[in-house]
């Protein structure tokens, strides 16, 4: 019959052996454990915010899965809608809407003539052309920004999005319709015109009204 001191030195070499150690190891990788600290600073936020529902039942639990689906769902859907956004305006933000200078010299309203002038042509193209460096000069004069030949449009949709949120997302539209009929060859049709040629004469007509 072993001794107790010899009995204690043996057990200890026992519990000291691997496949005893191993129940003690944190088997979890490091994917894991983020995601089980950041269940357990989600429900202490829960606790905090709603003192009075018990950790014990599963409104916790049901309440955390609902705020992560929220969140993950929130986050794909303005990833999603700014590379569709990037990707339609991307391809052509390389490309400059001024041609020449002496498209940057005519004023706002000579390019807005020029506009009716093609529409009664029934030619949509250029008067899709026109009427958008209209709009942009007509800008220019209000200092929402700044025209120059090297720019391009989306350069001009970021400056607009700093000083005029509100237009910024017609501007990007109506630049997509521009380089369609500028760039890409394409025969504008007279509702895709008239769509953004009664949006555009407005903020050019609201202009004449602040002087």
């Amino acid at each position: 019959m072993l001794k107790e001191p010899e009995a204690r030195e043996q057990l200890e070499e026992i519990l000291d052996g691997q496949e005893y150690q191993v129940y003690y190891l944190d088997s979890r990788n490091t994917l894991q454990i983020w995601w089980d600290e950041f269940k357990a600073w989600l429900a202490d936020l829960l606790s905090r915010l709603f003192p009075s529902m018990e950790n014990t039942s599963g409104t916790a639990g049901n309440i955390m899965v609902l705020v992560i689906i929220l969140v993950i769902v929130i986050l794909t859907a303005f990833v999603i809608t700014y590379l569709v956004k990037s990707n339609r305006f991307g391809r052509n933000k390389k490309n400059k809407p001024f041609q020449s200078g002496v498209e940057l010299e005519w004023s706002f309203q000579q390019h807005v003539d020029e506009a009716k002038r093609f529409e009664e042509m029934e030619d949509y193209s250029l008067a899709t052309r026109h009427l958008f460096l209209g709009l942009l000069l007509n800008f220019h004069e209000r200092q929402w920004l700044e025209a120059k030949i090297w720019k391009t449009n989306w350069e001009y949709y970021d400056e607009l999005r700093r000083e005029q949120k509100d237009l910024a997302e017609f501007f990007f539209n109506f630049a997509l319709l521009f380089d369609r009929a500028t760039y890409g060859k394409q025969k504008i049709e007279k509702d895709d015109y008239l769509f953004f040629r009664d949006v555009a004469l407005k903020w050019i007509n609201d202009s004449h009204q602040e002087i």
